[in-house]
C-alpha cells in the first residue's frame, strides 16, 4: 500500500467535519470556490438574489461553501452572514430568529468590514426594529400575517391587521432604502437545508421568497436538490418549478472521478493504521482488491471519512487474525452496503464451501438462488467483484469457477475470509476452542528448518492447541528447501506422544494425522534417492515403535499404491522394526501405543507368525487387547446424532497370537494376573475383555 507523499489527509481522520480553508482542500476545489465567489459578488443584486449550491449528501457541499465563504470574506465590499436553520424550533420562531440573527451578526463590529461598518450598524438597527414589528405575528404559508394565538379577539385583530401591518410595510420600505445605498453587499449562507423536516424546508423557502428581494442581499442556499424538490412538492405545485421561481443561479457540486478518491483513500488508510498491528499486507492481492472492490464503493468524500474513521477499531479488534486486505474490503462493504454485509453471518457455508469434481455441474438449490438474488440486489452491481476477490469458492453460484478442498489450507494460511474458519472469526471476533492464535502459527512457521527453535516453539504450545497448530503448518511446508526437511520432520514426529491417536468423530481422520500430514507434505518435496535417505534417517531417529509404524504408513505404499520410498527400502525398514520388537523388553512393549498395529505392520513381510516370548507376558497381552479396540461411528439418515461404538480387531489379534487357541490362553493368563494384582485394571482393558468374550462366542458386528 503506497501512501504517497504529496497529500495531507489529516482532516480525513477528524470525523465528518467539513474543511474550513484551502489548506485542507484534498479535492482541489479551491479554484471552483473562487469562481463561485466571483459570481456571487458579480451577479446583479438590485432586487436581491438567491443562488443555490446543490449536491447529494456527502458530495462536499459544505466544504465548498466554506471555501467560497473564505474567498468572499477576503473582499472589502462583501459582508458574509451565516444562518443556521437548525437553531429554530417550529414555524413560529423562524422569521424573527432570522432577522434577529442577521441583525446580531451585522451589529458585531468585530466582523464588519471597514467599508461597511457604518452602514452595517444602521442596517442592523433597522433589522432589529423590523424583527420586533414581526414579533406578534406567526408566519403561516399562504396566509400572510395572522393572530399570534387563539386568544386574540376581534378588536385585536383589527389592530394587528391594520396599524401593525402599516408599521411593518413602512419599516420594510426604510430597510429597503438603506440596503439599496449599501456600499457593497451582504451574502447570507444557509446550509444543511436538506436535513430539515419537510415542513421546516417549506417554511424556510417561503421566508427566502418573501425576503429575497432586499437589494444588495444575496442568499446562498446549500441543499440536496432531490430532497428539497420532494419536500416542496405539494399537490399541484411541483418542487422543481417552485425552486425555479426563487433561485436565480444554481451550481451543482461536480461528481468526483474515481482517480480523485484513489490517492485520498490510500493515504488515509496509511495514516489511520499507523502504529496498529495489522499483520502483513498481501501486496499481490491488494491492487485487485482495491481497484475492483474498495474504490468502486465510494463516490463522496463523506463516505471515505466514515470508512477511515471505522477502519482502526475493526483492524484492532481482529488482531491480525484476518488478512488486512480482506478486512479493508469487508469494512468498505459494511460502511457502504450494511444490508449486504448483514447477509454474511447466515451465508458462511455458501461463501466458503468448496466442491468436489462430482458437484460442479449440479443445479443451484433454492437457498443458493435466494442468496445470489439478495446479494446482487443489495450490492447494486458490485456483487460479482466482491465474490471474485473475497469469496472465490462462491464464484460457482455466480456462473464462475469452482474450487476444490485443496484450496482451503492455502486460504487459511493466507488468513483469507475465503476460509470458513477465518470468516467465522471475522464475524464473531473470537477464536473457537482448540484454535490457536495467528501469532502462534507465525512463530512456529518462522522456525521451520531450525530443529532447536522449532522444538522450543512447539514445546510452548498447549496440548489443546497442538492438533490445530500442526494441521495449519502444512501449507507452509510445501516450499521448504531440501536441507530443511529432515530437521523439521524430526521435530514433528517427536510430537506424537502429545497427540490423541485414532478417530475422534464421524468424518475425522485419526489424530495421528495432525503429525503425519505435515511430515507427508515435507517428504513429498523430495524425490529420487534423497527421499529414501531422509526417510531412513528419520525412521532410525524415532524412539517409539508406533512412531516408526506411522512413518511407514505414509511412505511405504501398499499392494496397489506406489510409495514415496523404494519397495526394497520399505522392506528393509520393516525388517528393522521386526528386529527391534524381538529385542524389546516386555515393559517396553507394554508402554507402546498402537501395539497391535505395530506388530501387524512388522509381520507384513513374514510368512509365519511372529514368535515372541514377550507375548506371554500379561502386561503385553493387556496392551495388545487395549490397542485392538477402535471406535466406530455411525449416523442415521436425517439425524445429526452420531453414535460411537467400540469394536475389537479380532482377526489381527488371532493372527498375532497364532490362532484363537493362543489368544484364549493369553487372555486366560491375563485374567489370572488381574486377579493376583499383577496387572493394574482400567476401564479400557475391562471394555476390551468384555468385547473378547462376545467375539470368542462367534458374535460379529453387523456392519
Amino acid at each position: 500500500m503506497d501512501g504517497g507523499a504529496s497529500i495531507d489527509v489529516s482532516s480525513l481522520l477528524n470525523g465528518d467535519d467539513p474543511i474550513e480553508d484551502a489548506s485542507e482542500d484534498l479535492l482541489q476545489r479551491a479554484g471552483l470556490a473562487d469562481a463561485f465567489a466571483a459570481e456571487i459578488r458579480r451577479t446583479s443584486a438590485k432586487h436581491g438574489a438567491v443562488i443555490a449550491l446543490t449536491g447529494e449528501w456527502g458530495s462536499g457541499k459544505t466544504s465548498l461553501l466554506n471555501l467560497t465563504s473564505s474567498a468572499l470574506e477576503a473582499l472589502d465590499d462583501v459582508q458574509v452572514v451565516k444562518f443556521n436553520p437548525w437553531f429554530f424550533s417550529g414555524t413560529d420562531q423562524l422569521m424573527r430568529f432570522f432577522f434577529d440573527e442577521l441583525a446580531g451578526q451585522l451589529r458585531d463590529g468585530r466582523g464588519l468590514k471597514d467599508k461597511l461598518k457604518s452602514a452595517g450598524r444602521t442596517v442592523a438597527e433597522r433589522l432589529g426594529k423590523y424583527s420586533s414589528a414581526l414579533s406578534p405575528l406567526k408566519f403561516i404559508p399562504g396566509a400572510g400575517a395572522v393572530l399570534e394565538g387563539a386568544s386574540a379577539v376581534a378588536t385585536g385583530t383589527t389592530k394587528l391587521l391594520g396599524e401593525e401591518q402599516d408599521t411593518i410595510h413602512q419599516q420594510r420600505a426604510e430597510l429597503t432604502a438603506l440596503l439599496a445605498d449599501l456600499p457593497g453587499r451582504i451574502v447570507v449562507f444557509i446550509d444543511d437545508i436538506d436535513r430539515l423536516s419537510q415542513q421546516e424546508i417549506r417554511d424556510l423557502f417561503r421566508l427566502v421568497r418573501l425576503t429575497g428581494s432586499f437589494p444588495n442581499v444575496v442568499y446562498v442556499l446549500c441543499f440536496d436538490r432531490g430532497v428539497v424538490e420532494t419536500a416542496l412538492t405539494d399537490g399541484a405545485v411541483e418542487g422543481a418549478a417552485y425552486l425555479e421561481k426563487i433561485v436565480k443561479i444554481a451550481m451543482d457540486v461536480p461528481p468526483l472521478p474515481a482517480q480523485a478518491l484513489s490517492p485520498i483513500i490510500v493515504r488515509g488508510l496509511v495514516e489511520a493504521l499507523d502504529e496498529i498491528n495489522t499483520g502483513p499486507l498481501d501486496e499481490a492481492r491488494w491492487p485487485d482488491v482495491f481497484v475492483q472492490v474498495i474504490l468502486p464503493l465510494f463516490a463522496t468524500i463523506r463516505d471515505v471519512k466514515r470508512y477511515l474513521a471505522s477502519v482502526p477499531l475493526t483492524v484492532r479488534s481482529l488482531r491480525a487474525e484476518v488478512s488486512l486486505v480482506d478486512v479493508l474490503a469487508l469494512e468498505a462493504l459494511r460502511v457502504r452496503y450494511p444490508a449486504a454485509h448483514d447477509l454474511l453471518p447466515a451465508s458462511v457455508g455458501l461463501l466458503t464451501g468448496v466442491t468436489s469434481i462430482y458437484q460442479r455441474n449440479t443445479a443451484q438449490q433454492p437457498h443458493e438462488k435466494e442468496f445470489v438474488e439478495n446479494f446482487t440486489r443489495l450490492l447494486d452491481g458490485h456483487a460479482k467483484s466482491v465474490i471474485h476477490v473475497l469469496f472465490p469458492a462462491a464464484e460457482r453460484l455466480f456462473g464462475g469457477n469452482a474450487y476444490g478442498s485443496d484450496w482451503v489450507p492455502v486460504w487459511e494460511r493466507d488468513r483469507r475470509v475465503a476460509c470458513s474458519k477465518v470468516l467465522e472469526f471475522y464475524l464473531h471476533r473470537q477464536l473457537p476452542p482448540g484454535r490457536a492464535p495467528i501469532w502462534c502459527i507465525d512463530r512456529i512457521a518462522d522456525a521451520i528448518g531450525d530443529e532447536s527453535a522449532l522444538t522450543e516453539a512447539l514445546d510452548q504450545v498447549p496440548d489443546s492447541l497442538l492438533d490445530d497448530v500442526l494441521k495449519r503448518l502444512v501449507p507452509y511446508l510445501r516450499d521448504v528447501s531440501e536441507e530443511q526437511v529432515l530437521p523439521t520432520a524430526k521435530v514433528l514426529m517427536h510430537q506424537l506422544p502429545r497427540i490423541q491417536l485414532g478417530s475422534t468423530g464421524m468424518y475425522s481422520p485419526g489424530g495421528e494425522w495432525a503429525v503425519l500430514s505435515p511430515v507427508n507434505a515435507l517428504l513429498r518435496t523430495l524425490s529420487g534417492e534423497t527421499v529414501d535417505r531422509v526417510v531412513s534417517n528419520l525412521f532410525h531417529g524415532i524412539a517409539s515403535l508406533y512412531g516408526k509404524v506411522l512413518l511407514l504408513s505414509i511412505v511405504a505404499g501398499g499392494p496397489n499404491e506406489q510409495g514415496l520410498i523404494a519397495e526394497e527400502t520399505g522392506r528393509s525398514l520393516r525388517q528393522d522394526l521386526c528386529s527391534k520388537i524381538r529385542s524389546a523388553r516386555p515393559e517396553d512393549l507394554a508402554s507402546e501405543r498402537m501395539l497391535l498395529r505395530t506388530l501387524v505392520v512388522a509381520t507384513a513381510d513374514i510368512d509365519s507368525p511372529l514368535t515372541l516370548e514377550t507375548l506371554s507376558d500379561p502386561r503385553v497381552v493387556a496392551c495388545l487387547l487395549e490397542s485392538a479396540m477402535s471406535p466406530v461411528h455411525r449416523q442415521a439418515m436425517g439425524s445429526v446424532a452420531v453414535r460411537t461404538e467400540k469394536r475389537l480387531a479380532w482377526d489381527s489379534l488371532v493372527n498375532v497370537f497364532g490362532g484363537e487357541t493362543g489368544l484364549a490362553e493369553a487372555v486366560e493368563s491375563l485374567r489370572r494376573s488381574l486377579d493376583a494384582g499383577m496387572v493394574e485394571p482400567n476401564e479400557e482393558l475391562a471394555g476390551a475383555l468384555a468385547q473378547y468374550e462376545k467375539y470368542s462366542t462367534g458374535w460379529r458386528p453387523q456392519f
